[in-house]
């Protein structure tokens, strides 16, 4: 039961991000603005990050040297991240600021990705 939890929850904060970064990222590029029907599912996917990533947070048993300096720095650059893609979703944002919301956002998820998967290298050696 505990193993069947751990990967639902692994894979609900995946999903989730993979919603906002990657609809922030097709808005931002290729479409050149959130369409009304993702400033939905970006309020789904930052709770569903949020709640997936208490639980995965709680369920570690250890956490290794340099983890907790990292894992801070995450957290603010996460912040900013749903910060920013609420406030991109917005109608009182003007089109050109959304547009430099929306590259922040993605520069931000992609430098998360990165010391996500440097947090994931560190506990598995």
């Amino acid at each position: 039961m505990e193993t069947g939890l751990a990967i639902v929850f692994r894979w609900l904060h995946i999903a989730g991000v993979v919603v906002l970064l990657g609809g922030t990222f097709y808005a931002r590029f290729c479409a050149r603005s959130y369409a009304p029907a993702f400033r939905r599912w970006s309020r789904v996917a930052v709770g569903a990050i949020v709640v997936s990533g208490i639980y995965n947070l709680l369920a570690k048993s250890t956490f290794p040297p340099g983890y907790m300096f990292w894992f801070g720095i995450k957290m603010l650059l996460v912040l900013h991240i749903f910060a920013v893609s609420l406030m991109a979703g917005s109608a009182i944002v003007d089109e050109a600021k959304k547009l430099r919301l929306m590259t922040g956002v993605v520069v931000s998820g992609f430098t998360v990705l990165f010391i996500a998967a440097w947090l994931r290298w560190i506990s598995l050696s």
